[in-house]
């Protein structure tokens, strides 16, 4: 079942990115998921503590006070967050299987990991493991392939998987198994499944004996032993076997509606039906008890003292009349990431219900119209945009929404002249925002019935429209940047034609359309690509362009609009190996511009790079291979310019990991140097961290004696990484200590500091 290694064909560049990839075991990396989205629960034996799986990972309860104890992602030593099954064994052992075919084992005991990759690492088109059962030493796994059983002692694969329940087809999925009187009962997406496990052998076909009668036709979701009965529910009903034949379950009201979780709790049957939770007595299954919670239930389990537990969609569990859930992002799902004014990080969901959410460092903050009226009759945010001490969020239909302290402001089709779509004149969907050098605010409009696809904020409700050129018509606007000559640059989506980047300058006269300069790149004869996927400007006012097919710049932008029908021709990016130029040619979806002025890639399927400030130099990469990211399809990208750290948005949570790209202070308080002391030569600390510079800082390094060892000019933020410990002369310096000194350029601003030296 071990897959084998992928086969790379580009030599010249893997190698290059190997080399790249040595320092990220070194970098601090966090992640950010929705964790109420409870899909499993498990129980310890002894203590009242409660473990949730979750589609982003796993939480633990204490069910005395109902506290969060622990959260568990991909940094915290899971494999993969999408949690769908939980067990503990009587190893006081969790078992957290997950979509991916992951089996994570977590040992009470001294909190420590083994790991079971086996199913992950298989061929199998649907490796998601769905459920547990232990009996004699032994585990049962329900996969979406068969049936495995391994050996909780040695964790070693016992028999070949059981690929073939019965008559059903081969490889048919297993979501729930029981064990009932030396019997095991297979929910399967075909019906049910069951054998002797003690007398036959359950790699034969023949030793399994299959219903798919009535209810239980397909798309059998749980099943559980109850009474000396095994209770079954499927997409389309309830029912029981009892040892004899299948029946209907007893209360025709609850007999024929979907039914995904069962649960044995003392003398009750509890049970989800329609989304909602059920229960009946051992002694009358016909008398059906609603449990009265109106939310959307996923779940039900039990404590070790036998009282129900619930997994709720989007709450979390619900314990004894509590709904418990840890603070994080709304949903996993990052469609925009940006950053305010004051460092906090802001994401929209992309999601109809998801709304947006905010970071403040500590703690999320959920923005809905649950919790905002003012939002509107619309969740669907997709996108995020912070500028001029603004923060902004672009709604699919329902304009545009400014967020203050003072509230929250909407712009659409009902309030203003912003314009709708053809043939829903209400439907506004804004999808660009930028302000020009003026501080006014423009917007770029996906699909317009105006005609006018950019619109610019010209009063405190008033907007103006621009009338779209015949060379755009027919053209679906995307994102949208400004660069210092007030030249709008537009991405026209692959979806429909024109497709390529637009530009518009209004040439100063905000409200006299006739002077307007424009043009168009195309995506064929301009970029030789498919698609354009995002625009940005850098810090020297280089437009930088994701395609299909690589990373375009634009470098002298200004020309474009001095002659709009002869445009500066698109360079594409290449990576300098060698002696070597190699075109970069990834599927790009995003960039991001730090405030060194390098660059971060998102890519639609290998994650991200970090280039130097001109593309031609692959400083690291990052994929779910060589890091924790949680997606190598990455949505978007913000580096922080307080905290340094890169926000790596996704669909399944947004990962984020500290750089050194931090904003220069304004005037030095006190240089730190790390490690300190420094030693010499270092494999784990190739270069020295000095911290506290101001923007363009000279550094010298000097010995007590006056002489200087080192000098150089550092980086453009906070942190400067360059130097290496050694001498002018190339030589690593000898041990003492050593006076750190950074100053401006013209020597108004200084700052010292010591360092160690200590040689080998």
């Amino acid at each position: 079942m071990r897959k084998p290694g992928s086969v790379i064909t580009v030599i010249l560049l893997a190698v290059f990115l190997f080399f790249a990839n040595f320092t990220f075991a070194q970098k601090k990396w966090n992640n950010y998921t929705d964790l109420k989205n409870v899909t499993c629960i498990a129980s310890d034996r002894i203590s009242q503590i409660a473990y949730c799986g979750t589609t982003g990972g796993l939480f633990v309860v204490d069910l005395n006070n109902n506290s969060i104890l622990k959260k568990y992602t991909n940094i915290e030593g899971l494999i993969n967050n999408n949690i769908t099954a939980l067990a503990v064994d009587n190893s006081d052992r969790l078992w957290i299987g997950a979509l991916d075919g992951s089996i994570c084992i977590l040992d009470f005991n001294n909190s420590s990991f083994k790991y079971l990759f086996d199913i992950k690492n298989s061929t199998e088109n649907d490796k998601s493991v769905n459920g547990f059962v232990f009996y004699n030493g032994n585990v049962f796994v329900a996969t979406g392939f068969g049936i495995i059983k391994i050996s909780t002692t040695t964790l070693n694969f016992i028999d070949a998987p059981y690929y073939q329940l019965g008559s059903f087809n081969l490889k048919t999925k297993v979501t729930d198994i029981t064990l009932l009187n030396n019997y095991i009962y297979a929910a399967t997406a075909s019906g049910v499944a069951y054998a002797n496990y003690v007398t036959s052998n359950l790699n034969s076909p023949a030793s399994w004996t299959n219903y798919s009668g009535l209810r239980l036709n397909g798309n059998v979701k749980s099943i559980r032993a109850f009474d000396n009965k095994i209770f079954a529910g499927s997409g389309t009903g309830f029912m029981y076997f009892d040892g004899s034949g299948w029946n209907l379950y007893p209360n025709n009201v609850y007999d024929s509606v979907p039914v995904k979780s069962i649960a044995a709790i003392s003398d009750r049957l509890y049970f989800i039906a329609d989304n909602k939770a059920f229960y009946a007595s051992k002694s009358n299954l016909s008398v059906v008890f609603d449990y009265n919670i109106s939310d959307n239930c996923n779940v039900v389990s039990q404590d070790k003292n036998q009282n129900p537990l619930l997994g709720i969609y989007e709450k979390g569990l619900y314990n004894s009349g509590n709904y418990v859930a840890p603070n994080c992002p709304n949903r996993s799902s990052f469609n925009s990431v940006a950053e305010d004014h004051n460092g906090n990080i802001w994401g929209a969901s992309g999601l109809g219900d998801g709304g947006f959410y905010k970071f403040d460092g500590t703690g999320w903050t959920t923005y809905t119209n649950q919790y905002y009226p003012a939002l509107g009759n619309s969740n669907n945010f997709r996108i995020m945009f912070c500028g001029n001490n603004t923060v902004w969020a672009l709604n699919f239909g329902n304009g545009l929404a400014n967020i203050a302290d003072t509230g929250v402001r909407l712009y659409n089709a009902f309030n203003t002249n912003l314009p709708g779509i053809p043939g829903g004149n209400t439907f506004c969907v804004p999808s660009g925002l930028a302000y020009d050098n003026s501080g006014i605010l423009w917007a770029a409009f996906y699909r317009t019935s105006s005609g006018k696809s950019i619109y610019a904020k010209t009063e405190d409700s008033a907007w103006t429209g621009y009338s779209d050129p015949s060379i755009v018509t027919g053209a679906f606007y995307e994102n949208m940047v400004i660069d210092n000559f007030n030249t709008k640059w537009v991405v026209l989506s692959k979806f429909n034609s024109p497709k390529g980047l637009y530009f518009y300058n209004e040439n100063g006269t905000i409200l006299d359309p006739t002077d307007d300069i424009y043009g168009k790149y195309d995506v064929v004869s301009d970029f030789q690509v498919q698609a354009i996927n995002y625009v940005t400007i850098d810090r020297k006012n280089v437009i930088w362009i994701a395609t299909n097919n690589g990373v375009f710049t634009i470098d002298d932008p200004l020309r474009a609009v001095q002659d709009p029908t002869h445009p500066p021709a698109p360079q594409k990016v290449g990576i300098i190996s060698g002696n070597l130029r190699v075109p970069f040619t990834e599927s790009s979806t995003t960039i991001a511009v730090d405030v060194l002025n390098e660059k971060w890639i998102g890519t639609e399927s290998n994650g991200v790079f970090h280039l130097s400030e001109d593309g031609s130099t692959l400083i690291e990469t990052f994929n779910t291979t060589n890091s924790p990211l949680l997606s190598n399809t990455i949505n978007s990208i913000v580096v922080s310019a307080k905290s340094g750290k890169a926000y790596f948005g996704t669909l399944y949570g947004l990962s984020s990991v500290q750089t050194n790209a931090i904003q220069p202070v304004e005037n030095f308080d006190k240089i730190i140097c790390k490690p300190n002391p420094y030693v010499l030569p270092s494999v784990k600390n190739p270069t020295l961290l000095i911290e506290g510079l101001v923007e363009n800082s000279i550094i010298k390094i000097i010995t007590l004696n006056g002489e200087v060892v080192a000098e150089y000019t550092a980086r453009q933020g906070k942190i400067d990484d360059q130097w290496n410990g050694r001498d002018k002369k190339g030589n690593y310096v000898p041990t003492g200590i050593y006076i750190v000194v950074a100053y401006n350029k013209d020597g108004t601003k200084v700052g010292a500091g010591k360092l160690a030296i200590i040689r080998k």
